[in-house]
């Protein structure tokens, strides 16, 4: 299919989404009380709230907007009414909430990206992504100091940190084609090294964004069992013993193996750095909550 009739395409399917979203009400009450799914329910149960934001807190928020250029796009960044505003043409942008988290936790908002701004090139409904847990390999913190780092807004540049990625509605020019979850590393001293990447939920349509609708995201850190969750429904989930993907690149080449999921080969990530990305969207996020996870 040529780039002319995907852009048709695209244009069709966020009218048809209009339709739906009507007779669902666009406009749902927020809802995000978080969700215990799948391998959770064998070992926690939800605890206290440890933060929580209605985004009237910006300058908690540190964002990473890509260098685009020439581009003739201008980003917008707003907060107001218990909304995280972010409108990106045309480039990527990082959102990083500056306050460590330390052990088990679920992580929930909600986000939609509105119709009436999609023009299907420089906003598509898109790459509803998330980092949890991270850190910076060498120093903790860096992640969080673009000026002074290499984390610029561009989706390359975070390939080194430590931490959890999970990504609904990605894909190359034409967006909202993939689902995907990974551990970071992807590369190091600028090398790609074999990293834990699952994509069997891509091009399912149940598995991506309806635009307009507001979708509740649900992020897991229990020790080594990490979650994704859309909607309250269990996207990936991988616990130590699993059979789990690896993904290794060599000379433009991408290869898979299958291995066990251990925690000598993957020890897990108990602390970090939430971050919310996303590329030539809109996106408005709103409730967000922290809660810590006890053991049942």
């Amino acid at each position: 299919m040529n780039t002319r009739k995907r852009l048709a395409l695209t244009a069709v399917i966020a009218m048809f989404a209009i339709l739906v979203n009507i007779s669902k009400g666009m406009h749902d009450s927020m809802h995000t009380t978080p969700a215990v799914a799948g391998y959770g329910n064998e070992v926690f149960e939800i605890g206290s709230i440890i933060y929580a934001s209605d985004f009237s807190d910006h300058a908690n928020w540190i964002i990473q907007i890509e260098a685009s250029g020439n581009s003739p796009y201008e980003e917008k960044i707003s907060y107001s009414a218990g909304v995280l505003d972010l409108y990106m043409p045309a480039k990527g942008c990082t959102a990083w909430l500056n306050k460590k988290f330390t052990g088990a936790i679920t992580i929930v908002y909600q986000v939609r990206c509105p119709i009436e701004t999609i023009n299907g090139t420089s906003i598509q409904a898109r790459d509803i992504n998330n980092f949890w847990h991270c850190s910076d390999p060498f120093e903790f913190d860096a992640l969080l100091r673009s000026s002074e780092t290499r984390y610029k807004g561009n989706f390359s540049s975070y390939h080194e940190m430590l931490g959890y990625y999970a990504s609904t509605g990605g894909g190359g020019r034409i967006g909202n084609q993939t689902t995907r979850f990974r551990r970071y590393p992807r590369r190091a001293d600028s090398e790609n090294i074999p990293h834990l990447a699952l994509n069997d939920k891509d091009a399912n349509p149940d598995y991506l964004i309806t635009p307009g609708m507001w979708h509740t995201i649900q992020l897991v850190a229990y020790d080594g069992l990490v979650q994704y969750l859309m909607d309250g429904r269990v996207v990936y989930e991988i616990r130590y013993g699993d059979d789990i993907k690896v993904e290794s690149e060599k000379s433009g080449k991408k290869s898979t193996a299958v291995i066990t999921y251990s925690r000598e080969t993957f020890p897990a990530y108990n602390s970090g750095y939430f971050g919310i990305r996303m590329v030539a969207s809109h996106h408005q996020y709103r409730d967000l909550k922290v809660y810590r996870l006890n053991p049942k």
